[in-house]
């Protein structure tokens, strides 16, 4: 498999290595690399020693502190065995004091001098020391490479400072430990000093994609924080995941335990310090967290520290971030001293950790019990979750208290006292949080499981009823909680009023918008005589934006009553939902600029406070109003965005899924704008309008590829929906597919009937697009009938009346319609007119295909106006382009294309090339047989 941190993969070290090579060939000379352990220090010196611009050079190279024979001298001993051969072809010049060798290497003995006879212990040893500089320096151009010399031994030292003081024609490089007692002296000939720092995401990424192939960016990302980039780790990690880049995922790295070789190569150097280093150690694993002397000292149970930080850090198991704080070398470290951690005394670490925590004078009450519940004292335990939870109630932060109820829920140790309190928390959070699957479940398992009070139980169905209704979609089950807990509420009518109001929106459910508004009355009559400001609000609210929802005209002189500045904190998110659900209801009637004011407002009035449910709600929203207003350059990231963001089962997915529908099907991508279109629908159960509007994709896919009995069922389908809910302004899009596939299949009598339904239901009504919609389908029944000048005109017209909100993709397609009717009457240049601002609309929202459609629709209309293309086929395919293009559009390679019709795949590049710029497409992935066929002349698509 592809390696990291060892060969052949080496990266984002090429410039420190570039200058050691500069040093080794610039003797006398010095270079000295200094870093944490595990970096790499060591794998840059192999480069280095490996490098073919030093190939002439003698490389005479040893790791201290890791010797074939331990002896005085020992990393030069082993540097002068390594390259043997080389001092024995040289042996001839060496002087007489050389023989002192033959103690230090024996295997040199038959071609060294005569041992030195009667020299005491002293001078042996000098002359030791001149004999390995000759030799280092007598076999010509040489370098002299030492890893680790901070590991070397005190006779090692002497020579090097000896060597220092008088280099020749030597080059050294060495390598050691950034911050280590032990440094290679300072010196005039000092030519380098490389700081090599641990290795950055962005290396890191650089990294894995030459060992890999292409790395997904969040798990080099992942691997890196875990790491903090230190290469052997790294190494290790990697290795630990996956072979292959398909494997190498960001949550198998996250439920991969620290590797084998990671614990071993930490318990190495564990044993290497002293105990009280060790404590130092172990405390900053448990903490988890950068912590001060005192802190960790408290952790560790040890008094003066200081000593054992330097020596923790040196080894390079705890990191110095500066202002007497520290942390673990990495979070992988943490981990594998955490593992090596008995438990005993890892629980009295926790308890320490807690009792440390909990003394300041502003303590971090979710990491207190944290600490405690791994300490083994619930009761503490149990208490800081609840001081924690009230915190980030307190604070705004719902999704964390849910977070925190969730967990204590889930743990069996939690006190029975506890339990109930925690679960009606969580049920009360929980609306405005981002619900989860899991999380729904576990209220569920709740309820029918465990012994709780009436008033209890009844809460948390409310609060359960009021999720399933609007985050999951199942109205029914969330009504069936809702009507389950008013029973056991009793006095609690102020609740049971907040359960009721939640079924009043229209939206809501597949009865009809009169049994919506028969909740909210329900609601109102309960929640009489109650002085509760956030109830009165949201039920004001939903009876506002139900009148918006249904396009009531008399509703917009209400909205003006609405506070500008609301008293309490309950009553600000009561009135930001009120425009985030007015935003929503006048977009899906087509007053899109008003709709994005009062996201405006919505936002303003919650920017101090974090709600994750209401911000969903207005994204979604949003994404809506990118699509019809025609900014599709950003709509489809945005809401690829937004579905990382929600859970993928829940309702808030739909939004962003119906949106990549509309617009892979403007992409001309008819199989992925299905995929999404059938994934919203699936998801949004508990809103009609989305129903409704996934129902006309699906129709639209349906009819573009010519299957006009499916688009006919399933505009059947939407339009029942649409009919029993009895709000007819959510077919506005819906409409024009249903007519022209009942026009398709000479259904004329039935389109007439359906469209004289609409117009009666949306009749009285402030919905622009509805009224837009209606004319699109007028015309259209008027072209179906022969009236093609006064179809031209009607659809004219809904253009511009899509223009005018603006709905700009729905308004080129009317004009593609108008412009076909104009030609068909005679009217050439109206027809020209339409067909070439329909072309460009279309083109400037990057809907290529429809926008080539009109072109060649402009070709028919003016012969006189300029082609594209060569001479002799003009803007026509020759028959090869054709040929070709037809295998592209089939998702062939160019090799597999060329080995079908006997050509190179340059040649087929050159002809797939030639036919993109003659049909007027961006690239190859927007070609397909549907666009070749209506390029030739063989067929068009029905939007």
């Amino acid at each position: 498999m592809p390696t990291i941190g060892a060969a052949p993969v080496f990266v984002a070290r090429d410039t420190e290595l570039a200058e050691l090579v500069r040093v080794a060939t610039s003797p006398p000379s010095v270079a000295v690399v200094e870093g944490e352990p595990g970096v790499g220090r060591s794998r840059l010196l192999e480069e280095l020693a490996a490098h073919p611009g030093i190939a002439s050079r003698v490389v005479w190279s040893a790791r201290c502190g890791s010797f074939a024979r331990p002896c005085r001298l020992a990393p030069l001993v082993d540097a002068l065995l390594g390259k043997s051969d080389v001092a024995a072809a040289h042996a001839g010049a060496f002087s007489p004091v050389t023989g002192v060798l033959r103690r230090l290497i024996p295997e040199w003995s038959p071609w060294l001098p005569p041992f030195p006879e009667n020299a005491d212990a002293d001078t042996v040893r000098q002359q030791e020391f001149r004999a390995v500089r000759e030799v280092l320096t007598g076999c010509g151009p040489a370098v002299l490479v030492l890893d680790d010399v901070h590991s070397a031994d005190d006779d090692t030292w002497e020579f090097l400072r000896g060597l220092a003081a008088s280099l020749a024609a030597l080059s050294v490089v060495v390598s050691a430990v950034a911050g280590g007692s032990r440094r290679f002296p300072p010196l005039r000939e000092t030519a380098a000093h490389l700081s090599l720092p641990a290795f950055t995401a962005d290396q890191v990424r650089t990294l894995l994609d030459a060992s890999f192939g292409r790395c997904a960016p969040d798990f080099a990302e992942a691997a890196h924080r875990r790491t903090s980039g230190i290469a052997v780790d790294l190494t290790a990690l990697v290795q630990s995941v996956g072979d292959t880049a398909e494997a190498l995922s960001a949550d198998r790295l996250a439920s991969a335990t620290a590797p084998p070789i990671v614990r071993s190569r930490v318990a190495g150097l564990m044993t290497a310090i002293g105990p009280a280093a060790r404590d130092v150690v172990r405390a900053a694993a448990v903490l988890g967290s950068p912590a001060g002397e005192a802190d960790l000292g408290a952790v560790a149970s040890s008094g003066e520290i200081s000593g054992a930080l330097t020596e923790a850090v040196e080894a390079g198991l705890l990191r110095d971030l500066g202002r007497g704080r520290y942390v673990s070398g990495s979070p992988l470290i943490a981990e594998a001293v955490y593992a090596l951690l008995p438990g005993p005394q890892r629980c009295s670490m926790h308890g320490r950790a807690a009792a440390r925590l909990a003394a300041v004078a502003e303590p971090f009450a979710s990491l207190i019990a944290r600490h405690a519940r791994l300490a083994g004292d619930i009761a503490a335990w149990t208490q800081w979750t609840g001081v924690a939870v009230d915190n980030a109630i307190e604070d705004g932060r719902t999704e964390e208290a849910s977070r925190l109820l969730e967990a204590a829920l889930r743990d069996a140790d939690l006190p029975r006292t506890a339990r109930e309190s925690f679960a009606v928390r969580l049920g009360r959070e929980l609306p405005r949080s981002i619900a989860h699957a899991g999380t729904v479940r576990l209220l569920r398992e709740i309820l029918r499981e465990w012994p709780l009070s009436k008033a209890a139980r009844g809460e948390i169905r409310v609060h359960l009823g009021q999720v399933l209704i609007n985050q999951v979609g199942k109205v029914e089950a969330g009504r069936l909680e809702i009507e389950l807990g008013a029973a056991d509420l009793g006095r609690r009518q102020a609740l049971l009023a907040r359960g009721l109001v939640t079924l009043a929106l229209p939206h809501i459910g597949t009865v009809p918008v009169e049994e919506n508004l028969r909740w909210l009355d329900e609601a109102e009559q309960v929640s009489k005589g109650e002085h509760d400001a956030g109830l009165l609000a949201a039920i004001a609210a939903n009876r506002l934006s139900a009148r918006m929802q249904i396009a009531d005209p008399e509703a917009w002189g209400d909205i003006a009553d609405l506070p500008r500045a609301p008293e309490s904190a309950e009553v600000c998110r009561q009135v930001a939902r009120t425009y985030i659900n007015l935003a929503d209801a006048v977009a899906w009637n087509g007053h899109y600029p008003v709709a994005r004011a009062y996201l405006a407002t919505a936002r303003r009035l919650i920017r101090d406070d974090h709600q994750p449910y209401l911000d969903a709600l207005a994204d979604g929203t949003e994404l809506r109003l990118d699509l019809a207003m025609g900014e599709w350059a950003s709509v489809a990231e945005k809401a690829r965005a937004m579905l990382t963001r929600v859970d993928k089962d829940s309702s808030l997915a739909a939004e962003p899924l119906l949106v990549l529908g509309w617009y892979e099907y403007g992409q001309h991508r008819p199989m992925a704008a299905l995929r999404r279109f059938d994934a919203a629908f699936a998801l949004s159960a508990g809103s009609v309008p989305v129903q409704a509007s996934a129902y006309a994709g699906r129709v639209a896919v349906h009819q573009a590829g010519k299957d006009l009995q499916a688009a006919r069922r399933l505009a059947e389908y939407g339009l029942e929906t649409v009919r029993r809910k009895n709000n007819w302004v959510w077919a506005a899009e819906l409409m024009p597919f249903a007519v022209r596939t009942m026009l398709g299949l000479g259904q004329h009598v039935e389109a007439r009937e359906l469209l004289a339904e609409y117009r009666q239901g949306i009749d009285g009504k402030d919905a622009p697009v509805a009224n837009a919609s209606a004319l699109l389908c007028r015309g259209m029944l008027t072209q179906a009938r022969g009236e093609t000048l006064d179809a031209g005109d009607l659809l004219l017209g809904a253009a511009q009346a899509y223009s005018a909100l603006p709905f700009p993709y729905f308004a080129a397609y009317a004009n593609e319609l108008a412009a076909g009717c104009f030609s068909e009457a005679g009217e050439q240049a109206r027809a020209v007119a339409s067909f070439t601002t329909a072309e460009t609309v279309y083109a400037s929202l990057g809907a290529a295909v429809d926008a080539l459609r009109c072109r060649r629709s402009l070709r028919r209309c003016d012969p006189e106006m300029p082609r594209r293309g060569r001479k002799g086929y003009g803007e026509a395919l020759s028959p090869r382009e054709l040929e070709v293009a037809r295998l592209a559009a089939q998702n062939l390679t160019n090799r597999e294309i060329g080995e079908r019709l006997f050509l190179s795949p340059r040649t087929v590049e050159i002809h797939v090339g030639r036919a993109l710029r003659k049909l007027g497409l961006p690239s190859r992935t927007v070609l397909t047989e549907d666009l070749l066929r209506d390029a030739t002349g063989e067929g068009s698509k029905t939007a």
